[in-house]
């Protein structure tokens, strides 16, 4: 297993960094995991913003932006396994309210008439080190100076001042990728967050991409050991108490750990 290929995304290599047992439940048992209501609502929502996006200007407005949601939704509804388990009509009427909700606080950051996309939904990737590291940029903008503007929408909470850095992990991932991949320093990283709403902007540089690259090398590095030892070691938090692996975690289930009957 050691010597196969390693892939890291955002989100798998912010697994390992928060819980190597839960980057060991996702990545290598690949476990199956339930959607979550946030999780599904954040899929429809990333949607009907791309193709809101793929839309002329002058129709990308609010009401064509319900349409979108709609279709999307219908969508949503033919494919049960992209659904919560226990799906109700409570839970519909209640999380289709809270995505036109985003979708309003969307409209009040940006008049998406305005915006000229050059890339949606952008699949990246680039080899470092024996690691390949991919992904999805949900939006690209060129500059008139040429440089790159990478956005992704959020439609979780806005982090404390004291944790928005970390809040950057995935788009600074994108931007190394982008630097190194096509040589190009992004201009700018945009975590645009529908929930509040908010905009927290970064301009990344040259040193601060070449720490961040000795930083994914490095848990690289780790992800190999781990799998070459078999210590991944969970690290409990009050998340824990979410996570769809709670029940069969050693940390929390030490006694039934390893057994088979």
């Amino acid at each position: 297993m050691d010597a196969a290929p390693l892939t890291l995304s955002p989100s798998s290599a912010s697994d390992f960094k928060s819980c190597p047992q839960l980057f060991k439940f996702r990545a290598v048992d690949r476990l199956p995991e339930p959607v979550s209501v946030p999780a599904a609502r954040g899929t429809v929502v990333h949607a009907v913003l791309e193709r809101l996006l793929c839309e002329p200007p002058q129709r990308r407005h609010r009401g064509r932006a319900e349409d979108l949601l709609e279709e999307v939704w219908q969508e949503a509804l033919a494919e049960p396994d992209a659904l919560p388990e226990g799906w109700s009509e409570g839970d519909e009427l209640g999380s289709l309210a809270e995505a036109r909700r985003l979708l309003d606080n969307y409209f009040r950051l940006e008049d998406p008439a305005t915006v000229d996309p050059r890339r949606l939904e952008w699949w990246v990737s680039y080899e470092l080190a024996d690691l390949e590291l991919r992904g999805i940029i949900d939006r690209v903008e060129v500059r008139d100076d040429g440089s790159w503007v990478l956005t992704d929408y959020k439609t979780g909470r806005v982090p404390p001042e004291t944790r928005e850095l970390r809040a950057f992990f995935g788009l600074r991932f994108y931007a190394l990728v982008c630097w190194r991949a096509f040589g190009v320093m992004p201009g700018e990283i945009r975590l645009v967050y529908l929930s509040e709403p908010s905009v927290l902007r970064l301009n990344p540089h040259e040193r601060m991409l070449a720490a961040f690259e000795r930083q994914i090398v490095a848990l690289g590095d780790a992800v190999r050991r781990a799998l070459r030892t078999g210590d991944w070691r969970p690290r409990p938090s009050p998340l824990c108490l979410s996570c769809a692996f709670h029940g069969c975690c050693p940390a929390w289930a030490p006694a039934t750990a390893g057994r088979s009957d």
